[in-house]
C-alpha cells in the first residue's frame, strides 16, 4: 500500500508542478510572436517598363533640378532650403519638372518615402537617383 505523507507537510502536494509547462508555454508564445507575419505598409511605385519609356522623359540637364536630403533630414532645391510641404509650389513653376535626387546614406528613410509619396501625388515622372559609388561595390 502507498502511504502518503500528512497533511500538513510542505511536500504533502499531489499535484504536478507545472513551472516545466508553463516554460514550454512561454517558449512557444515568443516564438509564434517572432515569426507572425506583420503587414508591410506598401506604396505602388511606377518604374519605366523598357529603355523606350525612359528615354521620353530625359530632359536637358539645364532643365532639371536638383533636390537634396541630408543627414539631418533637412531639403534643398538647387542649394536653397525647402520644407517638403513647400515642394509642391517649388515644383508648379515648371510645366514638367524633372528631379534629380541626391539623398545622403545617413538620411531619414521615412522623410525619402515622404517624398516619394509627395511625387506621386504630384504626377512628377521624370526623376532620377543620384548615387555615390561605394568602395565595396563591384
Amino acid at each position: 500500500m502507498i502511504r502518503l505523507p500528512p497533511a500538513s507537510t510542505a511536500n504533502a502536494s499531489l499535484l504536478p508542478d507545472l513551472t516545466p509547462l508553463l516554460d514550454v508555454i512561454f517558449i512557444v508564445l515568443v516564438f509564434f510572436l517572432l515569426t507572425a507575419q506583420v503587414p508591410l505598409l506598401q506604396r505602388p511605385l511606377d518604374l519605366p517598363q523598357d529603355q523606350r519609356d525612359s528615354a521620353s522623359m530625359v530632359t536637358s540637364d539645364a532643365e532639371r533640378q536638383l533636390l537634396e536630403l541630408d543627414a539631418a533630414g533637412h531639403w534643398r532645391l538647387d542649394a536653397r532650403p525647402l520644407s517638403l510641404s513647400g515642394l509642391p509650389e517649388a515644383l508648379s513653376s515648371a510645366t514638367h519638372p524633372a528631379l534629380d535626387l541626391a539623398i545622403d546614406r545617413q538620411a531619414p528613410l521615412t522623410a525619402f518615402l515622404d517624398l516619394i509619396v509627395l511625387l506621386q501625388e504630384q504626377q512628377v515622372d521624370d526623376i532620377r537617383l543620384l548615387m555615390e559609388p561605394t568602395p565595396d561595390a563591384p
